[in-house]
């Protein structure tokens, strides 16, 4: 784990801002990282690097596509949902694990969007309150396991951020 001093957490908004302005699916479709910046605007700041076979974010919804009036008209699915939507005739799989719902009108322009993730496992404690969590790009994933010389392990990222009272 590792918190984000000052010149940690600008070099992380930095690479976050450029993996955005990348956009998604080679660049063809924008997307924005909600998990990401709400942690960054916390008080507290941090990163945490997993073993690559640690599994702590359950079914928390890891990406979406929605139009410009927040309609959701894609999303990855897990392999239960995945059951649940298979044979549908208004959603069309694209991958194993990501649909487009064709029953919805899209309004404008899609947008991937990466919503903010649970985070439980800080929220009990005494004087830690708003806690906000997220999948930082592989950008930023890159420089912090580079930093904590985790570079050449399958590890995975995640930043965590908090209030305190």
């Amino acid at each position: 784990m590792i918190f984000l001093d000052p010149q940690l957490k600008e070099k992380i908004v930095q690479l976050e801002k450029e993996a955005e302005s990348n956009g998604a699916v080679g660049g063809l479709i924008p997307f924005r990282n909600l998990g990401v910046w709400e942690s960054l605007s916390r008080d507290v700041s941090l990163i945490i690097v997993f073993e690559s076979q640690t599994d702590i974010l359950g079914d928390s919804q890891p990406l979406i596509m929605v139009d410009e009036n927040g309609n959701i008209i894609g999303e990855f699915v897990n392999e239960e949902r995945r059951s649940q939507l298979m044979g549908k005739e208004d959603v069309h799989f694209l991958s194993e694990d990501f649909v487009i719902y064709t029953d919805t009108e899209v309004k404008g322009n899609p947008i991937f969007v990466m919503p903010m993730m649970e985070f439980r496992y800080i929220e009990d404690i005494d004087g830690v309150t708003r806690v906000a969590s997220g999948s930082i790009s592989t950008l930023s994933d890159h420089h912090v396991r580079c930093l904590m010389d985790y570079e050449r392990t399958k590890h995975w990222t995640h930043l965590v951020g908090f209030d305190l009272e």
